[in-house]
């Protein structure tokens, strides 16, 4: 099979899900992107790089750099750079992201990130978000890294789902560099993915 075809087949797969490409979103463009990289890397690529690269393009949401404000583009899929470019609202950004693919099972408000003990120049400290959630009141405090993601948030709000019993988790795919890929799902829908992509996607509910 050439990668054109392994990705027109993924591109059917991922409508076999059920998964819709949002009206903003070209997914014929994302694959001439990818088929347009250097030949050297597409054949060094494993498949799930590029399954995972499609599925981070419809889930990426829209920037306007005129504010640097973010909105998801989908209610299915979310993903985001673990390396964010807006280090004192990366969290806030990703709390809309959870929020679009809970599609209402959870609301979040009251938002804050207190950065006063972060140290920029050293990329080291604590980043405190604290927020309302479906009207109970949480705070993670985020390790900083510079301007890397602490995805102990990730399981963090697992558990949060977990407590209001909503039968579904967050399961997690990556594109093999810096993307994480996030969906809300049973884990019906998640032995559906393995069977159609060949691989399991992470149950974030299940923390290692």
């Amino acid at each position: 099979m050439t990668i054109a075809t392994f990705i027109t087949d993924t591109i059917k797969k991922i409508e076999t899900l059920g998964i819709r490409t949002p009206e903003n979103v070209d997914l014929n463009a994302a694959a001439e992107g990818i088929l347009g990289m250097p030949e050297e890397i597409l054949e060094a690529m494993e498949p799930g790089q590029m399954i995972g690269m499609l599925f981070a393009a419809i889930g990426h949401g829209i920037y306007d750099y005129t504010d640097w404000s973010w909105q998801p583009s989908s209610d299915q899929v979310y993903s985001f750079d673990v390396e964010a470019f807006d280090c004192s609202n990366m969290y806030t950004a990703f709390l809309q992201g959870i929020s679009a693919i809970t599609r209402g099972d959870l609301e979040f408000t009251d938002v804050t990130e207190d950065c006063s003990k972060v140290d920029y120049e050293k990329g080291c400290g604590i980043q405190t978000i604290r927020f309302q959630c479906n009207g109970q009141a949480y705070q993670y405090d985020a390790a900083v890294n510079y301007d890397w993601f602490d995805t102990g948030m990730l399981y963090f709000i697992n558990r949060m789902i977990k407590e209001m019993h909503t039968g579904k988790s967050l399961y997690a795919i990556s594109d093999g560099y810096q993307c994480c890929i996030l969906f809300y799902q049973t884990e019906e829908w998640s032995e559906r993915f393995q069977q159609l992509f060949g691989m399991a996607p992470d149950d974030l509910g299940k923390e290692i």
